[in-house]
């Protein structure tokens, strides 16, 4: 990997980045659901992130 890149591949540090933002979407998504949207972001990106695809 070229370390001009701004992006460093940690899967580990991904998974649990999802799994936090995944928990902070319910919790949005149970007391202001109105809010939802906010979470989309960082749910979605630590995903693709867990799975290697950034």
């Amino acid at each position: 990997m070229n370390k001009n890149e701004e992006y460093q591949e940690n899967r580990g540090r991904d998974t649990i980045m999802f799994i936090v933002s995944l928990i902070g979407l319910v919790a949005l998504l149970i007391f202001i659901p109105e809010w939802v949207w906010v979470a989309f972001p960082f749910v979605f990106t630590a995903l693709a992130g867990a799975m290697g695809r950034l």
